[in-house]
């Protein structure tokens, strides 16, 4: 039985596939829903790094990855809603992407994981990591990888 599902979001298209198979899945099997997107300590863009001037958030790196966060998030809640489905809860992780969401989930008793993939070819993979394959291979839970 699927009671609760976590889906991992990074604004990307491989994980808004993965936020619309989550809330498909979330309906047919009436699980609550919960979406998680992790703050990596990247260079912000500057683009980015303007938007956040712009809604006053000032300098502060923290606040500006969070934003950002948060962005992701909503946008995730706006895709679940159009399939008909409700996100229980939204959540910023801080640590390792692969580690956060798989902490996540055993924290939060979630029954199955689903994470998008960027379609790193092998040399990719090899030389950056790949969070789907980190989440597949060390969370304790169920996971589900969406091309």
């Amino acid at each position: 039985m699927i009671a609760k599902i976590l889906v991992a979001t990074d604004g990307s298209a491989s994980s808004n596939r993965a936020i619309e198979l989550a809330a498909d899945l979330a309906n047919v099997h009436n699980a609550s829903l919960h979406a998680i997107n992790v703050i990596r300590q990247i260079q912000i863009p500057p683009e980015m790094q303007n938007m956040a001037r712009v809604e006053s958030l000032g300098e502060n790196r923290l606040s500006v990855l969070e934003f950002i966060a948060n962005q992701i998030l909503d946008d995730a809640e706006s895709r679940v809603q159009a399939k008909g489905a409700t996100l229980a809860k939204k959540s910023i992780g801080h640590e390792d992407p692969a580690t956060s969401i798989s902490k996540y989930a055993v924290k939060h008793g979630m029954d199955l994981v689903i994470v998008g993939t960027r379609g790193l070819n092998k040399v990719e993979a090899l030389l950056m990591g790949s969070v789907s394959r980190k989440v597949a291979e060390t969370c304790e839970v169920n996971c589900l990888i969406v091309r």
